[in-house]
C-alpha cells in the first residue's frame, strides 16, 4: 500500500545526489540532492540485500549494523545514511580575478516510519530527512548563475524535510503534508538528475521550494491510469534555510507558490520507456522590475510560468541503455531571475563490457537572465556544458569525475572551465 503511494508522489532529489532514475536519496536536482523523485518505494531503496561473505560488494558499508536494521524494520522503521564529498578546481576563466579550489560535502540521514507495519492505520508513511552541509562553493571563483554543484549550501545541520505521505483508494490518491521538496515531486527528470550542475536538476525558471531550503506545504496526486498521473500543491513562498518552516510559513509575507503538473508514461514498462512532464506554477509575491533599469527599485507582485521535462529511452540491449532527456522553463522577464531555460543531453548505462553499473553523460543547459537578476549587469544568457563518468568502486561507494565549461558566466562575458571529483558513500 505504501509502495503505491510513494510511486504516486515520486519525491525526487538533490542532488547526482542524490539525487538521480530520479532517486531521492542520490543527491539534488537535488543533489543526487540533494536534492534529488521516488521511482520505487522507500522499502526497496533502503532494505537492499547484502552479501554476508563479501563485504566489498555490500550495498551498504555498515551492512545490517549488527542486526539493528532488521530489528527496526519489525517496527516499521527504516533509515539510510549517505555522504557526498567533492572537490572542484577552477583552473581557467571566470568573472573573478582569482582561480582556485573548493571542497563541499553533504551528509543525508533519512528516517521513515510505516504506520501500517505497527498496526496504526493503512497507507501512512512519516519521513524525516536530516542534512549536514559543509565546505565552500566553487562558484565563488567562477561567478556563474546556474550553480556548478547541486550539493552546495551554507555550512550547518538542519531538518531538511519532515512530512506525512498518506494514500487513499488503494493507492490511486495520495496526499503529502509537511516540509517538503516540491521541485523533486514536480520537475526533476531521471536523466538530468545524474548530473552535478544544479541547472540539470533544478530548472532555474521554476521557483518551487527545493534543496537546501524545502518549505511547508501540501500536495496531492491522482493516478488517473497506469500511464497518467496528475499533481497539485501549494507551499510557503519564502522558506528560510535552517528554519523549522513554521516560523515563516503563510505568515502574510513572501507569499505562496503553487503548481499543477501532468506526468505521462505513454509506453508503460517497455524497453524504450519514457516519461513526459508538463506543468504550470504561480508565485503570489515576487520582485518586479518595471521598467528594467538600474535606477528602478523592484516592486512586488505575482509571477507565473511553465515547464516541461522529457526522459526517453533510445536503445537498449541485455547490458546497456542509451537515453536522452530534455527540459525547459519559461518565466516572466520583468519578475524572474531567469526568463527562459532549456537543457538536455544523454546518458549511457554500461558503456563498457564488464562495467554494468557505470554511467556516462553529456549535457548542455542555457539560461536567459531575467530583469531582476541583471538589474545592474550588462548580462544576457549563460550556457554550461557538462561531461561526467560515474563508476562504482564498491557496492557502497561511487566515484564521479566531472568536467564543466561555462560560456558567459552570469551572462556577462568570457568562459570558465572547472573539473571535479565526487565520491558518494552509502553507510
Amino acid at each position: 500500500m505504501v509502495r503505491r503511494a510513494l510511486n504516486i508522489l515520486s519525491l525526487c532529489s538533490l542532488i547526482t545526489l542524490p539525487v538521480v532514475a530520479a532517486d531521492p536519496w542520490d543527491v539534488p536536482a537535488r543533489p543526487e540532492t540533494g536534492p534529488e523523485e521516488l521511482t520505487e518505494s522507500i522499502e526497496n531503496e533502503i532494505e537492499r540485500p547484502t552479501h554476508p561473505n563479501d563485504w566489498w560488494n555490500h550495498d551498504q558499508l555498515l551492512g545490517e549494523m549488527g542486526g539493528l536494521r532488521p530489528w527496526l524494520s519489525k517496527y516499521g522503521m527504516t533509515f539510510e545514511l549517505n555522504s557526498y564529498d567533492e572537490g572542484f578546481a577552477n583552473p581557467d576563466g571566470g568573472l573573478n580575478a582569482e582561480t582556485g579550489q573548493r571542497y563541499a560535502g553533504l551528509t543525508d540521514f533519512l528516517l521513515s516510519f510505516d504506520t501500517e507495519a505497527v498496526g496504526w492505520w493503512k497507507g501512512g508513511l512519516f519521513v524525516v530527512d536530516l542534512q549536514n552541509t559543509r565546505g565552500g562553493d566553487i562558484s565563488d571563483f567562477v561567478g556563474d548563475a546556474q550553480g556548478i554543484s547541486n550539493i552546495v549550501a551554507p555550512p550547518g545541520t538542519r531538518f531538511a524535510e519532515y512530512h506525512l505521505i498518506q494514500e487513499f483508494s488503494g493507492g490511486k490518491l495520495a496526499l503529502k503534508i509537511g516540509k517538503q521538496d516540491a521541485n523533486a515531486d514536480f520537475v526533476v527528470s531521471e536523466g538530468g538528475s545524474e548530473f552535478i550542475n544544479s541547472s540539470f536538476g533544478i530548472i532555474p525558471t521554476v521557483p518551487l521550494p527545493t534543496f537546501p531550503a524545502p518549505a511547508l506545504g501540501v500536495m496531492g496526486a491522482w493516478q488517473a491510469t497506469g500511464q497518467i498521473r496528475l499533481k497539485a500543491g501549494i507551499w510557503d513562498g519564502t522558506p528560510v534555510l535552517g528554519s523549522g518552516a513554521f516560523g515563516t510559513a503563510f505568515d502574510g509575507s513572501g507569499g505562496t507558490v503553487g503548481a499543477v503538473g501532468l506526468e505521462i508514461a505513454p509506453f508503460g514498462v517497455r524497453i524504450l520507456s519514457g516519461t513526459y512532464r508538463i506543468g504550470v506554477w504561480r508565485h503570489s509575491e515576487v520582485e518586479i522590475v518595471d521598467p528594467p533599469t538600474a535606477t528602478t527599485e523592484p516592486g512586488l507582485g505575482p509571477a507565473r510560468g511553465a515547464y516541461f521535462t522529457v526522459d526517453q529511452g533510445l536503445w537498449e540491449n541485455d547490458r546497456s541503455r542509451l537515453a536522452i532527456f530534455a527540459q525547459g522553463g519559461w518565466g516572466e522577464t520583468d519578475r524572474s531571475a531567469f526568463s527562459r531555460y532549456f537543457g538536455g543531453g544523454f546518458t549511457f548505462n554500461a558503456p563498457f563490457r564488464g562495467r554494468p553499473d557505470d554511467i556516462v553523460g553529456i549535457g548542455i543547459a542555457r539560461a536567459e537572465l531575467g530583469d531582476v537578476e541583471r538589474l545592474h549587469l550588462d548580462s544576457t544568457a549563460e550556457t554550461v556544458f557538462e561531461f561526467f563518468y560515474k563508476l562504482p568502486l564498491t557496492g557502497w561507494m561511487t566515484m564521479n569525475p566531472d568536467l564543466q565549461w561555462i560560456h558567459r558566466p552570469n551572462g556577462v562575458k568570457g568562459t570558465a572551465f572547472v573539473a571535479g571529483l565526487r565520491v558518494a558513500t552509502v553507510f
